[in-house]
């Protein structure tokens, strides 16, 4: 049987599928170049071929590539905001429907979520992946209690993190184990599954020996965790030292603040009595 001669579209749609899409394109009358952008002869299979073999094309293509890794960096440059933003909503979401964030490792869930979004689902080791820094705080309410305040942070390069308070408590007695306890009650308010104990950093604190102390003890666990206290504080203990070594110094300034406490006192009094006057012009007040 004689062979059958194939139409010129399918001819050209042949040439198009055997090269590539990127490289060929055809409206079925005639071949045309993307790279070089011209008209191909493509009446024998031999021409195509000789197209594709000159250095105009081959540089073109070269160029191509380049082009298109450069895009490609530069999507991906792009995209990171727009994916940090992403993870945050969707913690928040989860967050706020009160969903584990381990849902985000089961696989139905994961496929949906990146069949309707178009973005990669990160893994929840991801979204929990923030050093915090914790920040201890001890005070008395106005029964004389001893309040315990625990502030945590996130460590960011190059910026202060916000910083929240976590839990405040009430503590019977001040001593460095009622603090490690409290330190560990409020970490498992922040992680509820479980306490991620290498990503906390940074432990702030005032230099009161049970607070050394307790964070001494508490790095056992958390080992990672650096124990910094308060530079106020520091430097006050330290002008404490100085006023043993001068003695008279220290009771020639109190004397003089005791000075100033009583005269503003006795100002006080003194003005309290005029303040207080009342002019009361009742029936009752005058008896009439």
């Amino acid at each position: 049987m004689p062979k059958v001669k194939c139409s010129t579209a399918s001819r050209l749609r042949a040439f198009v599928q055997e090269f590539g899409h990127n490289i060929f394109s055809t409206d079925g009358l005639v071949l045309f170049c993307k790279i070089c952008n011209v008209k191909v002869t493509a009446e024998k299979r031999f021409a195509v071929q000789q197209h594709l073999s000159r250095d105009k094309h081959i540089n073109g293509v070269e160029r191509s590539k380049s082009q298109n890794e450069k895009n490609n960096t530069q999507s991906f440059i792009t995209d990171v905001p727009n994916r940090s933003e992403y993870f945050l909503d969707l913690t928040r979401t989860f967050l706020s429907c009160n969903i584990p964030l381990n849902k985000l490792e089961n696989p139905a869930f994961s496929k949906f979520l990146e069949k309707y979004t178009n973005k990669q689902t990160p893994d929840r080791s991801t979204l929990r992946k923030n050093y915090v820094s914790i920040c201890y705080d001890e005070t008395t309410d106005a029964n004389g209690r001893y309040i315990a305040n625990i502030m945590i942070g996130i460590l960011e390069v190059g910026n202060i993190g916000k910083m929240f308070l976590l839990n405040s408590e009430v503590l019977e007695k001040t001593n460095h184990s009622a603090i490690a306890k409290v330190l560990d009650k409020s970490l498992s308010i922040l992680w509820p599954q479980g306490i991620i104990h290498d990503n906390v950093l940074l432990f702030l604190s005032d230099a009161a020996p049970y607070m050394v102390k307790a964070a001494t003890s508490i790095q056992t666990y958390y080992s990672k965790m650096i124990h910094v206290t308060c530079l106020a504080h520091a430097l006050h203990r330290v002008a404490e030292e100085i006023r043993i070594h001068f003695p008279n110094v220290d009771e020639l300034i109190n004397n003089y603040k005791n000075l100033l406490a009583d005269n503003r006192i006795s100002f006080l009094f003194e003005n309290l009595k005029q303040a207080l006057v009342v002019q009361c012009k009742s029936s009752e007040c005058t008896g009439k």
